[in-house]
């Protein structure tokens, strides 16, 4: 079996060279590889002898058996990784990182003659002084060497020996009879493969300002101060609940800071009002407030849409450029929503922009210094993205500086009366709170069973759809359908919450006006002890008292407090009976 040498300048590139060498000659010659920065072997014996570079044969030509034919190959771009390349924007500055500048040269030429000459290349080698003229390095598996300041590298892979020095190689062998039509195909498949991406991407691009051409047609119909303008307060945020309280008061806290807000919280809990109404507390009040949703922007758009582009940016750019979002937040709130769908690939800018205070539109290496206060929000759990590797932990922090909390409306669930009431009064103008309240009495048990797992969207949703399908107050049964199970659940508790044939709503209300009309205050406990009935159904029957407004639990000993008088409720009580 005959032997081929192959020796490299670095360990990548001599066992990336061999796999190539493997499956063109179908592990029928034994190959050896070698490189520089190993430790080479006294004498190399072999039938044949292939250098990667000019560099490994000066470096190592001295440890071939004398005698052994050699050949210094040319090498070629690898055709499976160009793809990469193409999703860099055009007349983006970019270092060609390589082993030593020749290598990193040839690899510049080798690109230019493929056509991938849309990127201003900088040559970069060890021992070179990083230029600073590019954020992105591009290199053939050699990112070891890539500066630390760049920001994203785009790997190629290592450049594979090309098909004429192949050719010549199995020629010199007299081998190439026996390899001539895989290799001419081989090469051909990987030429088919870098057309069609080529074609591929030309399509993309096609879309891509089809797309930008939209959205300047969308923007130029728009009045400039669209969007820009916070309409919520506290005082629009509904409901007395100690979570939504705690959750408030830190929030108006936030407001007088001009410091980096991050809101989780579930979807439907009012993230965004929420953040109009810390922008209106605080000292940007009369500044922009700028909704951004990441969910809602294409990762292609989001540099253009946020830091905005130069004249001859790209292809389709205005002839004027134009302001990115963060542009036209300058002096007051930018609200990053959906934070936890931002690409990784801008996170990174993301982190400068919170950093430098600075943001440079497309095509522009001149930055733009900003003052705008940031909030995001989010509905997922960032520390778990951070686990998975999806989100930065770095940006996680720059973001958390202010985390503000928001309960979900299973948590709060005696809110659900007011809320209900305001939604009712925005569909029906002229109905009253007394007309609202009868109006939900007889759904309220099965509004505060459920779990509402779309908060309150969902339950704004569910009243104008019985707003709309109930000619007069609704019952259960008007109800959508995945309220059944919250249905049967409370006609089951109600089932069993009675004492001596009355609902247990009824006697605990007559039990707390005959303690009112002696002086007496009653509480959980004792009401429990005077009707032989847990104390969990006691606490659950106060619950739904407070929510119809009947009682008030005092704190500590204060008991339970009757809201109508006692002399009303027995009065009422002894017309039933009759």
């Amino acid at each position: 079996m005959k032997h081929i040498a192959l020796i490299a300048l670095g360990r990548d590139t001599s066992y990336c060279c061999r796999e190539q060498l493997h499956r063109l000659l179908d592990n029928r010659i034994n190959i050896s590889n070698y490189y520089v920065e190993g430790n080479l072997p006294q004498r190399i014996k072999a039938d044949f002898a292939i250098f990667t570079s000019r560099l490994a044969y000066q470096k190592a030509h001295t440890h071939l058996s004398q005698g052994v034919p050699y050949l210094i190959s040319r090498r070629s771009i690898n055709y499976h990784e160009v793809d990469k390349l193409f999703e860099l924007p055009a007349g983006t500055n970019v270092l060609l990182v390589n082993d030593c500048l020749q290598s990193a040269n040839d690899t510049i030429s080798l690109l230019q003659t493929l056509g991938i000459d849309h990127l201003n290349y900088y040559a970069f080698a060890p021992g070179m002084d990083d230029p600073k003229v590019a954020k992105v390095a591009v290199t053939p598996g050699e990112s070891r060497f890539v500066p630390p300041a760049i920001e994203k590298i785009v790997d190629i892979k290592t450049r594979l020996i090309d098909i004429t020095s192949l050719g010549e190689m199995l020629s010199r062998m007299r081998i190439l009879d026996h390899y001539a039509d895989f290799l001419s195909a081989q090469y051909v498949r990987d030429i088919i493969q870098l057309i069609d991406k080529n074609q591929r991407y030309k399509n993309r691009a096609a879309q891509l300002e089809q797309e930008l051409s939209r959205v300047e047609s969308s923007r130029s119909h728009q009045s400039p101060d669209v969007n820009l303008q916070a309409v919520y307060h506290f005082d629009d945020v509904l409901g007395s609940a100690p979570s939504l309280l705690s959750a408030i008061r830190i929030a108006k806290r936030f407001a007088d800071s001009d410091s980096t807000v991050l809101i989780q919280a579930q979807s439907g809990t009012g993230k965004e009002l929420m953040a109009q109404s810390i922008h209106n507390a605080s000292g940007r009040a009369n500044g922009p407030f700028v909704a951004v949703n990441f969910a809602a922007i294409t990762e292609s758009l989001l540099d253009s849409e946020l830091f905005g582009y130069v004249e001859g940016a790209f292809t389709g750019a205005s002839r004027h450029g134009a302001s990115g979002l963060f542009e036209r937040a300058n002096h007051g709130t930018i609200f990053l929503d959906e934070i936890g769908d931002a690409p990784l690939s801008f996170q990174v800018k993301l982190l400068r922009v919170l950093q430098e205070r600075e943001i440079r539109r497309v095509g522009s290496a001149v930055p733009i210094h900003i003052d705008v206060r940031i909030i995001a929000a989010t509905n997922q759990d960032l520390k778990e993205l951070v686990r998975q590797g999806r989100f930065r932990e770095d940006l996680y922090y720059r973001l958390s500086v202010l985390p503000l909390t928001l309960p979900p409306l299973a948590e709060r669930k005696e809110d659900i009366p007011v809320l209900v009431s305001t939604f009712l009064q925005s569909f029906f103008l002229d109905m009253g709170v007394r007309e609202t309240r009868e109006w939900m009495e007889g759904i309220l048990p099965i509004l505060l069973q459920y779990s509402w797992p779309g908060n309150i969207r969902e339950l704004q949703n569910v009243v104008e759809y019985l707003a709309n399908v109930c000619d007069g107050n609704p019952r259960p049964e008007d109800l959508p359908p995945n309220f059944s199970a919250a249905i049967a659940s409370v006609r089951n508790r109600q089932g069993k919450q009675t004492v001596g044939g009355e609902t247990l709503k009824t006697v605990v209300m007559r039990e707390l006006a005959i303690a009112a009309r002696i002086g007496q205050h009653l509480g959980r406990r004792s009401l429990a002890r005077n009707l032989e009935v847990p104390e969990s159904q006691i606490r659950h029957v106060c619950q739904e008292l407070v929510t119809e407004g009947e009682i008030v639990l005092k704190p500590g000993r204060g008991g339970i407090q009757l809201k109508r008088s006692w002399s009303e409720i027995l009065s009422a009580d002894e017309d039933a009976l009759q």
